[in-house]
Protein backbone atom coordinates (compact mmCIF):
# COMPACT_ATOMS: atom_id res chain seq x y z
CA UNK A 1 0.00 0.00 0.00
CA UNK A 2 2.68 2.76 0.91
CA UNK A 3 5.13 1.89 -2.33
CA UNK A 4 1.62 2.68 -4.58
CA UNK A 5 0.65 5.83 -2.52
CA UNK A 6 4.41 6.87 -3.27
CA UNK A 7 4.55 5.82 -6.72
CA UNK A 8 1.51 7.67 -7.45
CA UNK A 9 2.42 11.14 -5.41
CA UNK A 10 5.65 10.85 -7.67
CA UNK A 11 4.55 10.16 -10.70
CA UNK A 12 2.08 12.89 -10.16
CA UNK A 13 4.96 15.40 -9.55
CA UNK A 14 7.33 14.24 -11.83
CA UNK A 15 5.06 14.82 -15.38
CA UNK A 16 3.96 18.19 -14.26
CA UNK A 17 7.52 19.57 -13.22
CA UNK A 18 9.31 16.95 -16.09
CA UNK A 19 13.21 16.99 -14.52
CA UNK A 20 16.08 16.35 -16.18
CA UNK A 21 17.33 13.63 -13.49
CA UNK A 22 15.61 12.05 -10.17
CA UNK A 23 18.78 11.74 -7.48
CA UNK A 24 17.14 8.97 -5.46
CA UNK A 25 18.40 8.85 -1.85
CA UNK A 26 19.22 5.92 0.44
CA UNK A 27 16.67 2.30 -0.07
CA UNK A 28 13.52 3.26 2.19
CA UNK A 29 9.94 2.26 0.65
CA UNK A 30 9.82 6.10 -0.10
CA UNK A 31 12.53 6.19 -1.99
CA UNK A 32 11.65 3.10 -4.30
CA UNK A 33 8.11 4.38 -5.02
CA UNK A 34 9.76 7.29 -6.06
CA UNK A 35 12.42 5.68 -8.12
CA UNK A 36 10.06 3.29 -9.96
CA UNK A 37 7.60 6.28 -10.22
CA UNK A 38 11.07 8.32 -12.41
CA UNK A 39 10.83 5.19 -14.55
CA UNK A 40 7.14 5.49 -15.47
CA UNK A 41 7.90 9.05 -16.22
CA UNK A 42 10.72 8.32 -18.56
CA UNK A 43 13.45 10.58 -16.10
CA UNK A 44 16.68 9.84 -15.64
CA UNK A 45 17.27 8.18 -12.50
CA UNK A 46 20.43 8.62 -10.52
CA UNK A 47 20.81 6.36 -7.19
CA UNK A 48 23.01 7.19 -4.23
CA UNK A 49 24.05 4.47 -1.94
CA UNK A 50 23.72 1.72 -4.44
CA UNK A 51 25.05 -1.84 -4.85
CA UNK A 52 24.60 -2.21 -1.10
CA UNK A 53 23.67 -6.03 -0.25
CA UNK A 54 22.94 -8.73 2.47
CA UNK A 55 21.74 -11.10 -0.65
CA UNK A 56 18.64 -11.48 2.06
CA UNK A 57 15.40 -10.44 1.02
CA UNK A 58 14.48 -10.77 4.81
CA UNK A 59 17.88 -9.39 6.24
CA UNK A 60 16.83 -6.11 6.42
CA UNK A 61 13.11 -5.91 5.51
CA UNK A 62 12.07 -4.39 3.05
CA UNK A 63 15.28 -2.43 2.37
CA UNK A 64 17.09 -5.26 1.06
CA UNK A 65 14.05 -5.96 -1.68
CA UNK A 66 13.64 -1.81 -2.36
CA UNK A 67 17.41 -1.46 -3.44
CA UNK A 68 17.24 -4.10 -5.86
CA UNK A 69 14.08 -2.28 -7.51
CA UNK A 70 15.56 0.68 -7.19
CA UNK A 71 19.04 -0.98 -8.74
CA UNK A 72 16.59 -2.10 -11.96
CA UNK A 73 15.17 1.05 -12.56
CA UNK A 74 18.37 3.63 -12.32
CA UNK A 75 20.37 5.02 -15.13
CA UNK A 76 23.43 6.02 -12.70
CA UNK A 77 24.52 4.32 -9.64
CA UNK A 78 26.36 6.20 -7.41
CA UNK A 79 28.09 3.50 -4.79
CA UNK A 80 29.69 4.47 -1.55
CA UNK A 81 32.43 1.45 -1.49
CA UNK A 82 34.19 -0.82 -4.25
CA UNK A 83 32.55 -3.65 -2.57
CA UNK A 84 29.33 -2.15 -3.49
CA UNK A 85 30.29 -1.15 -6.92
CA UNK A 86 31.19 -4.84 -7.72
CA UNK A 87 28.33 -6.20 -6.65
CA UNK A 88 26.08 -4.26 -9.24
CA UNK A 89 28.65 -5.36 -11.58
CA UNK A 90 28.34 -8.85 -10.22
CA UNK A 91 23.74 -8.13 -11.15
CA UNK A 92 24.56 -7.11 -14.95
CA UNK A 93 25.04 -3.27 -14.17
CA UNK A 94 27.21 -1.64 -16.80
CA UNK A 95 30.30 -0.64 -15.00
CA UNK A 96 30.52 2.69 -17.19
CA UNK A 97 27.35 3.85 -15.47
CA UNK A 98 28.56 3.47 -11.85
CA UNK A 99 30.96 6.05 -9.90
CA UNK A 100 32.44 5.02 -6.49
CA UNK A 101 31.78 8.20 -4.35
CA UNK A 102 31.42 7.35 -0.70
CA UNK A 103 28.39 8.08 1.22
CA UNK A 104 27.18 11.97 1.89
CA UNK A 105 25.88 10.65 5.37
CA UNK A 106 29.22 10.69 6.15
CA UNK A 107 29.54 14.15 4.94
CA UNK A 108 26.89 15.37 7.47
CA UNK A 109 28.52 13.24 10.03
CA UNK A 110 32.16 14.92 9.97
CA UNK A 111 29.86 18.07 9.55
CA UNK A 112 27.81 18.20 12.81
CA UNK A 113 30.92 16.48 14.52
CA UNK A 114 32.43 19.68 14.08
CA UNK A 115 29.08 21.19 15.57
CA UNK A 116 28.76 22.42 19.16
CA UNK A 117 26.68 20.09 20.84
CA UNK A 118 23.04 20.52 21.97
CA UNK A 119 21.40 20.52 25.33
CA UNK A 120 20.15 17.20 25.44
CA UNK A 121 23.40 15.23 24.21
CA UNK A 122 25.30 17.62 26.79
CA UNK A 123 23.05 16.99 29.33
CA UNK A 124 24.04 12.92 28.98
CA UNK A 125 27.74 13.41 28.48
CA UNK A 126 27.84 15.26 31.98
CA UNK A 127 26.02 13.33 33.68
CA UNK A 128 28.41 10.36 32.58
CA UNK A 129 31.20 12.07 33.69
CA UNK A 130 29.36 12.73 36.65
CA UNK A 131 28.60 9.60 37.83
CA UNK A 132 32.06 8.08 36.53
CA UNK A 133 30.98 6.03 34.11
CA UNK A 134 31.31 5.32 30.62
CA UNK A 135 28.70 5.59 27.40
CA UNK A 136 27.48 3.13 25.37
CA UNK A 137 25.09 4.07 22.85
CA UNK A 138 22.26 1.81 21.96
CA UNK A 139 19.73 2.41 18.86
CA UNK A 140 17.29 -0.81 17.97
CA UNK A 141 14.63 -0.19 15.44
CA UNK A 142 14.50 -2.87 12.99
CA UNK A 143 11.20 -4.80 12.53
CA UNK A 144 12.93 -8.05 11.63
CA UNK A 145 14.43 -8.07 14.98
CA UNK A 146 10.58 -7.60 16.20
CA UNK A 147 9.13 -9.82 19.33
CA UNK A 148 11.42 -12.67 20.21
CA UNK A 149 14.88 -11.49 18.76
CA UNK A 150 14.78 -8.19 20.40
CA UNK A 151 14.06 -10.16 23.87
CA UNK A 152 16.98 -12.28 23.37
CA UNK A 153 19.03 -9.11 22.30
CA UNK A 154 17.51 -7.06 25.47
CA UNK A 155 18.08 -10.11 28.29
CA UNK A 156 21.48 -10.20 26.82
CA UNK A 157 22.11 -6.66 27.42
CA UNK A 158 20.68 -7.12 31.18
CA UNK A 159 22.93 -9.56 31.78
CA UNK A 160 26.08 -7.67 30.93
CA UNK A 161 25.13 -4.17 32.27
CA UNK A 162 24.25 -5.53 35.34
CA UNK A 163 27.80 -7.01 35.42
CA UNK A 164 29.36 -3.97 33.58
CA UNK A 165 28.28 -0.65 36.36
CA UNK A 166 31.12 0.99 35.26
CA UNK A 167 29.12 1.13 31.86
CA UNK A 168 25.86 4.12 30.67
CA UNK A 169 23.74 2.67 28.53
CA UNK A 170 22.18 5.35 26.78
CA UNK A 171 19.23 4.80 24.62
CA UNK A 172 16.65 6.92 22.67
CA UNK A 173 12.83 6.04 21.83
CA UNK A 174 12.40 5.37 18.52
CA UNK A 175 9.03 6.44 17.13
CA UNK A 176 8.45 2.86 15.56
CA UNK A 177 7.98 1.69 19.66
CA UNK A 178 9.36 -1.74 18.75
CA UNK A 179 11.73 -2.00 21.37
CA UNK A 180 9.77 -0.73 24.02
CA UNK A 181 8.32 -3.38 25.71
CA UNK A 182 11.77 -5.25 25.61
CA UNK A 183 13.09 -1.94 27.07
CA UNK A 184 10.53 -2.30 29.49
CA UNK A 185 11.23 -6.08 30.56
CA UNK A 186 14.82 -6.00 30.65
CA UNK A 187 16.59 -2.58 30.89
CA UNK A 188 14.24 0.01 32.90
CA UNK A 189 15.36 -1.04 35.98
CA UNK A 190 18.97 -1.22 35.51
CA UNK A 191 21.18 1.35 37.79
CA UNK A 192 23.16 2.40 34.24
CA UNK A 193 20.42 2.73 31.98
CA UNK A 194 19.50 6.15 30.74
CA UNK A 195 16.09 5.96 28.52
CA UNK A 196 15.97 9.09 26.17
CA UNK A 197 13.29 10.94 23.89
CA UNK A 198 14.31 10.38 20.05
CA UNK A 199 17.57 13.17 19.73
CA UNK A 200 18.76 15.03 16.96
CA UNK A 201 20.84 14.04 14.54
CA UNK A 202 23.33 16.26 16.38
CA UNK A 203 22.86 14.79 20.05
CA UNK A 204 23.38 11.40 18.22
CA UNK A 205 26.25 12.65 16.30
CA UNK A 206 27.93 13.40 19.71
CA UNK A 207 27.28 10.65 21.84
CA UNK A 208 28.78 8.06 19.42
CA UNK A 209 31.98 9.95 19.12
CA UNK A 210 31.73 10.19 23.00
CA UNK A 211 30.84 6.41 23.66
CA UNK A 212 33.13 3.49 24.62
CA UNK A 213 31.34 1.44 22.19
CA UNK A 214 27.85 1.48 20.03
CA UNK A 215 25.00 -1.28 20.09
CA UNK A 216 23.22 -1.25 16.93
CA UNK A 217 20.94 -2.68 14.05
CA UNK A 218 20.84 0.45 12.03
CA UNK A 219 23.09 0.81 8.73
CA UNK A 220 24.42 4.25 8.83
CA UNK A 221 25.58 4.14 12.90
CA UNK A 222 27.65 1.23 11.58
CA UNK A 223 29.55 3.63 9.15
CA UNK A 224 29.50 5.97 11.41
CA UNK A 225 31.58 4.40 13.88
CA UNK A 226 33.69 2.58 11.45
CA UNK A 227 34.49 6.47 10.14
CA UNK A 228 36.00 7.52 13.85
CA UNK A 229 37.08 4.12 14.78
CA UNK A 230 34.24 3.30 17.67
CA UNK A 231 33.77 -0.56 18.24
CA UNK A 232 29.99 -1.09 17.22
CA UNK A 233 28.44 -4.51 18.42
CA UNK A 234 25.47 -4.73 15.16
CA UNK A 235 22.20 -7.08 16.79
CA UNK A 236 21.58 -8.16 13.21
CA UNK A 237 21.79 -11.31 11.43
CA UNK A 238 23.70 -10.07 8.48
CA UNK A 239 24.79 -6.45 7.48
CA UNK A 240 25.19 -4.99 3.85
CA UNK A 241 28.05 -3.28 5.02
CA UNK A 242 31.09 -5.57 5.00
CA UNK A 243 33.35 -2.92 4.91
CA UNK A 244 32.91 -2.22 8.96
CA UNK A 245 33.14 -6.38 9.70
CA UNK A 246 36.81 -6.40 7.92
CA UNK A 247 38.11 -4.01 9.62
CA UNK A 248 37.22 -5.57 12.97
CA UNK A 249 35.55 -2.51 14.27
CA UNK A 250 32.67 -4.22 14.31
CA UNK A 251 31.29 -7.24 15.51
CA UNK A 252 27.98 -9.02 13.64
CA UNK A 253 25.92 -10.96 16.72
CA UNK A 254 22.58 -12.53 15.47
CA UNK A 255 20.35 -12.96 18.18
CA UNK A 256 21.14 -15.61 20.21
CA UNK A 257 22.23 -14.32 23.85
CA UNK A 258 25.51 -16.06 24.40
CA UNK A 259 27.04 -14.61 21.37
CA UNK A 260 25.63 -11.17 22.14
CA UNK A 261 27.27 -11.40 25.36
CA UNK A 262 30.32 -12.44 23.83
CA UNK A 263 30.52 -9.64 21.00
CA UNK A 264 30.10 -7.13 24.03
CA UNK A 265 32.82 -8.48 25.91
CA UNK A 266 34.60 -7.84 22.74
CA UNK A 267 33.84 -4.47 22.22
CA UNK A 268 34.33 -3.27 25.47
CA UNK A 269 38.32 -4.86 26.16
CA UNK A 270 38.79 -3.69 22.12
CA UNK A 271 41.02 -0.74 22.33
CA UNK A 272 41.37 1.78 19.27
CA UNK A 273 43.48 5.20 19.41
CA UNK A 274 40.86 7.38 18.02
CA UNK A 275 43.53 9.52 17.11
CA UNK A 276 45.44 7.59 14.63
CA UNK A 277 42.29 5.50 13.16
CA UNK A 278 42.87 6.67 9.47
CA UNK A 279 40.62 4.27 7.63
CA UNK A 280 37.64 5.57 5.85
CA UNK A 281 35.78 3.10 4.39
CA UNK A 282 32.75 5.30 3.45
CA UNK A 283 34.86 8.04 1.87
CA UNK A 284 36.32 10.99 3.69
CA UNK A 285 33.35 13.57 3.81
CA UNK A 286 33.49 14.60 -0.21
CA UNK A 287 30.74 12.09 -1.51
CA UNK A 288 28.31 15.25 -2.19
CA UNK A 289 30.79 17.35 -3.82
CA UNK A 290 32.01 14.22 -6.03
CA UNK A 291 27.90 13.53 -6.57
CA UNK A 292 27.36 16.73 -7.58
CA UNK A 293 29.94 17.04 -10.59
CA UNK A 294 28.97 13.59 -11.78
CA UNK A 295 25.42 15.25 -12.22
CA UNK A 296 27.04 18.27 -13.57
CA UNK A 297 28.88 16.81 -16.31
CA UNK A 298 25.92 14.31 -16.98
CA UNK A 299 23.54 17.32 -17.21
CA UNK A 300 25.60 19.72 -19.59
Amino acid sequence: KNIKKSVEIFYKILVTNKPELVLVQGDTTTAAGCAFAANLAGVTIAHNEAGLRTFDNKNPFPEELNRKLITSVSDIHFAPTKLSMMNLVKEGIDRRNIFIVGNSGIDSFFSFLKRKNDDIGKKIIQYAKQNSKKIVFLTAHRREAKGKNLDSCFKALKIFFEENKDLLLVCPEHPNKFASNSINKYLKKLENFYLTKPLSYLSTCKLISNSLFVITDSGGIQEECSTIGVPVVICREKTERQEVLELKIGKLTGFDPNDILKALNWAKKKKVNLKQWKYRPYGNGKASLKIANFIKKILI
